[in-house]
């Protein structure tokens, strides 16, 4: 049977030699017209739209869109009501508040929070406190400057322990507030001045056994309570405090013999995110506060608090370090000479000379080992010599002071390590040697220390050695001295020769001194009455101004002849009783060879009217030196 089909209908027969079929007629309308020149291969495969496959994704855009605009002009809404809100009650903190860290709120409540300095001390009465003198903190130059920020100390009345400075019962500050001046437009600002709570911090004093820690000579079994001492004066630090924040120190005195310790806290408010932060417990065995000083070369000056006991100069130096807390983002680190900045003997040596107390040395030698470092010399060594320069300077200039005794001269040359030079004071008078051996005699092993600590650097120095021979001498004996002496490596025949001399002498006059206070005067010489004496031309053995008589008592000079002084008969000219230095010194041993220092009195031959002669008994006041010449002054009883 046949078909007929309908020519129209009938689909066209693709070419035989054409690999890829044409696509049907209805889409042709979608695609681009071919290139006559292009192959069928060569043809770009066809990409179909998402838009038209998936058209909700466009209205999720165009929603998301819409919802940040709003958004936004919603933020933008709330924050100018916000703004508003603050500017006519300020206590509408409390709405931001819930959204920022703890530290940095302010305090919330209502508008009642927001007092007048009056109302504030009343309120802090009604707690069971008191409030302590204000002290007003410095504003913005920009800001209305007629009233200032507030520092309030909080405190509380209490009994405390008598060792410290305070009456009973004592105001004790165990807190600090810190006012915001606030403005409200419904109150007259002009008269009344209103405060806002907006930072605090609650103080307690350092332990007691923290404070008497700061005493170098305390015994070791000294009991110490660790009980809280007693905060009671508030102070800001003026001068050359830091630029950046302000700082307080909060402070007490302990009494301990017939010392008084000053103790207490450093405190740094931070303007910018009303802050206040404790940073550092404090105590001074110099009785000195602490004081902000440019000892290190830098923007931010250094906290230096004194502990020098005697003629021992040490100071903790704190500087100002970064820290990671944004309210108050300072701390106070101290400069560590015990800590090595790099790997380096010289450098080390320096600072092993420094801890022992020798700082001029120590600082000779830093300065050796900065030039060999050159541009590797790290900053905490530079920070570490610049504090062994400030204690050097201290030494040198109490070892080239004046001073009243030999022992007080040679301990400050020993201590700024000038080892040579006290050797000259040692041997320079018999008394001098007495005086220096009852010095080393009392040390507690700080010239020691020193004396150890340079041999381990140099061992071959013979002034060193010299010091310690002489100071075991006067501790322990010359048998002791010498046996020391021999365990000292590098030491040569002369200089063991030279040191055995210098302890024999000392010996010697040790031996001497003990003599003359048991010596009585024997002086043979001519007396002569005198009715007025100028006290500057006369020298006392101990300067106590004694030199007044009783309406009993006349004025007799006495001419010595010769005198006795416990191993042989001294006579004119007295060449070796001239005072050269130290008159106080040597005229205290003048004293004792005369025999006046067991027994000042002195039989003196007096004419009588009738020519006949009495003996009276005088006390010997003083002593003058001159041209060789030796005259004593006598206060003699009038006869009755």
């Amino acid at each position: 049977m046949e078909h007929k089909i309908n020519p129209s209908k009938r689909r066209v027969k693709p070419p035989e030699n054409s690999k890829v079929a044409p696509p049907p007629p209805t889409r042709r309308r979608r695609q681009n017209r071919r290139p006559k020149q292009l192959q069928d291969s060569q043809l770009p495969i066809p990409v179909r739209s998402t838009r038209a496959r998936y058209p909700w994704k466009r209205l999720v855009a165009n929603l998301t869109a819409l919802s940040i605009l709003c958004g936004c002009s919603a933020l933008m809404g709330g924050g100018a009501w916000l703004s508003y809100q603050l500017i006519v009650d300020p206590n509408g903190n409390r709405l931001v508040s819930q959204f920022v860290p703890g530290w940095s709120r302010l305090p919330t409540g209502t508008r009642d929070s927001i007092q007048t300095l009056a109302q504030i001390k009343a309120s802090v009465r009604k707690l069971g406190f008191v409030t302590g003198e204000p002290l007003l903190l410095p504003v913005e130059k920009s800001a209305d400057n007629s009233i200032a920020d507030l520092l309030l100390p909080v405190m509380v009345e209490r009994t405390v322990n008598a060792s410290t400075i305070c009456k009973n019962p004592c105001r004790q500050i165990i807190e600090l507030r810190v006012y915001k001046r606030v403005q409200l437009p419904d109150r007259d600002s002009e008269k009344e001045q209103y405060f806002q709570l907006a930072n605090s911090v609650n103080l307690e004093g350092p332990a007691e056994s923290f404070v008497i820690a700061s005493l170098a000579d305390s015994p070791s079994d000294n009991q110490a309570s660790n009980q809280s001492l007693p905060l009671t004066e508030l102070r800001r630090f003026d001068g050359k405090a830091p630029a950046e924040g302000i700082w307080f120190n909060v402070s007490g005195k302990l009494v301990r013999g017939d010392k008084k310790i000053p103790y207490g806290q450093v405190v740094r408010y931070n303007p910018s995110q009303n802050h206040l932060i404790s940073l550092l417990d404090w105590a001074s065995a110099a009785g000195q506060p602490p004081n902000w000083q440019q000892i290190v070369k830098g923007s931010n000056p250094q906290l230096a608090i004194d502990q020098t006991v005697g003629l021992e100069p040490q100071f903790t130096i704190y500087q100002i370090g970064p820290r990671k807390f944004v309210p108050n983002p300072v701390q106070l680190t101290p400069i560590s000479l015990e800590e090595f900045a790099f790997n380096d003997q010289t450098y080390k040596n320096g600072l092993r000379l420094a801890n022992s107390g020798l700082w001029s040395p120590g600082l000779n030698v830093m300065r050796i080992a900065k030039g060999k470092a050159g541009k590797n010399w790290p900053a905490l060594a530079q920070a570490q010599l610049e504090t062994i320069e400030f204690h050097a300077k201290i030494t040198r200039a109490q070892a080239i002071a004046s001073w009243a005794s030999p022992g007080q001269q040679v301990l400050a040359e020993l201590i700024d390590g000038r080892w040579s030079e006290a050797l000259q004071v040692f041997e320079a008078d018999q008394s001098n040697s007495n005086e220096i051996a009852t010095t080393l005699k009392n040390d507690g092993g700080r010239i020691m220390n020193r004396v150890d600590t340079a041999l381990r650097i140099n061992a071959a120095d013979s002034d060193v050695k010299a010091w310690g021979a002489l100071i075991v001498a006067s501790q322990d004996g010359t048998r002791e001295a010498m046996n020391w002496l021999d365990q000292q490596s590098d030491t040569d025949s002369e200089t063991r020769s030279r040191i055995r001399n210098l302890v024999n002498k000392l010996d010697a006059a040790v031996s001497l001194a003990q003599t003359l206070e048991d010596h009585k005067s024997q002086i043979m010489g001519s007396a002569t009455l005198i009715n007025n004496i100028n006290p500057a031309e006369w020298l006392e053995p101990e300067a106590k101004n004694e030199l007044k008589l009783t309406p009993e008592q006349v004025w007799y000079q006495v001419q010595v002849a010769s005198f006795y002084d416990g191993s042989r008969w001294v006579n004119p000219p007295f060449a070796d009783v001239e005072v050269s230095s130290f008159p106080a010194t040597q005229i205290k041993w003048l004293w004792g060879r005369l025999g006046l220092q067991a027994d000042p009195k002195i039989k003196i031959e007096v004419a009588m009217a009738n020519g006949q002669q009495r003996v009276a008994v005088g006390t010997v006041k003083a002593v003058q030196i001159q041209g060789g010449s030796l005259r004593l002054l006598a206060a003699v009883e009038k006869r009755s």
